[in-house]
């Protein structure tokens, strides 16, 4: 679908990046193209290994704009082709596997609007898990509109013991001029994306909107469901190597949460009794230091603040 604001064409580009999922793909392209507002222009990304999705599309979406990735690339080097191809003032890398609710264009507009700063703006969104809508959404915020000024605001958000949810990557809204030649890392592993928006928001700031405006699923298909420790320590390392801009506080709850906890409760394995001593060790003195730190009682108020504004 195309649509046009006066004489420059749509505002925003929203790409569906596929990967051999035609039946969650058909879902995903159906939201989008069932928006309120029409100024946007859709493209289908295709970077599978068989021709399913493409049968869809050609089947059931004849008019939808369709890019077959031949050879198929790697999944960085795939949102970062689709960077490149961005004409639009805005665009927004949406995942196959998603659902886009009918006001996501019209309330991202008016948020770009009235955000003209922002490098990039995130939603909430419904969390589906298995099939099953939850009760929570992706984040709880006080304000309608949340402001992340800084590399360390954003980190500690995705990594504080006291945050209180993200926004979904797939549901960011990015400007074209502000992001400029930032691309993905190609040899990011996994969490290349969480580096992406730590860079992004190193230079600018980025505006999340309290109103769920997608519903983000988890299924067995998921990558996030696959744990790859090698990926997570080179995450780390990228967080040790800015931990000047992102303080100390921030590496050791990574560290802690997502490397140490996760070792704890693997099963058991011969040879590794020294690894979950050191590990036991560290989250037993990191329990303390943490309570040492002012940030988190801080941080433990805002949640607080957060929870009473929500049940208000």
């Amino acid at each position: 679908m195309t649509a046009s604001m006066g004489v420059s064409g749509p505002w925003l580009n929203i790409v569906i990046l596929c990967h051999n999922r035609p039946l969650d793909a058909h879902r995903a392209i159906a939201s989008v193209l069932a928006q309120n507002s029409a100024e946007f222009r859709l493209t289908v990304s295709d970077n599978s290994s068989n021709d399913e999705v493409q049968a869809m599309v050609r089947r059931d979406f004849p008019g939808v704009n369709y890019v077959r990735r031949t050879p198929m690339l790697s999944a960085m080097a795939h949102f970062n082709r689709c960077i490149d191809e961005a004409t639009a003032d805005y665009y927004c890398l949406f995942h196959d596997d998603d659902v886009m609710h009918p006001d996501f264009v019209q309330v991202m507009h008016q948020t770009a609007t009235a955000c003209p700063h922002a490098v990039a703006l995130g939603c909430n969104a419904v969390v589906e898990v298995m099939g099953t809508p939850q009760a929570a959404p992706s984040f709880l915020a006080r304000h309608a509109l949340e402001t992340i000024d800084s590399a360390q605001n954003l980190a500690a958000r995705y990594f504080s013991r006291a945050q209180s949810g993200i926004a979904p990557f797939p549901g960011y809204v990015y400007q074209r001029r502000l992001v400029g030649s930032q691309r993905f890392l190609t040899d990011g592993g996994k969490y290349a994306d969480v580096t992406w928006l730590l860079e992004l928001a190193r230079a600018h700031t980025m505006v999340w909107i309290r109103k769920p405006l997608m519903t983000y699923r988890m299924h067995e298909g998921n990558d996030g469901n696959t744990e790859s420790r090698r990926d997570r320590l080179r995450f780390l390392g990228y967080l040790k190597r800015q931990c000047k801009g992102l303080g100390d506080g921030i590496v050791q709850d990574y560290r802690c949460s997502f490397i140490y906890k996760t070792l704890l409760k693997s099963p058991p394995q011969a040879g590794r009794a020294h690894r979950l001593q050191v590990a036991q060790a560290f989250v037993s003195t990191y329990r303390w230091a943490r309570y040492g730190r002012w940030a988190t009682y801080l941080a433990l108020v805002e949640r607080a603040r957060i929870k009473h504004a929500q049940r208000r």
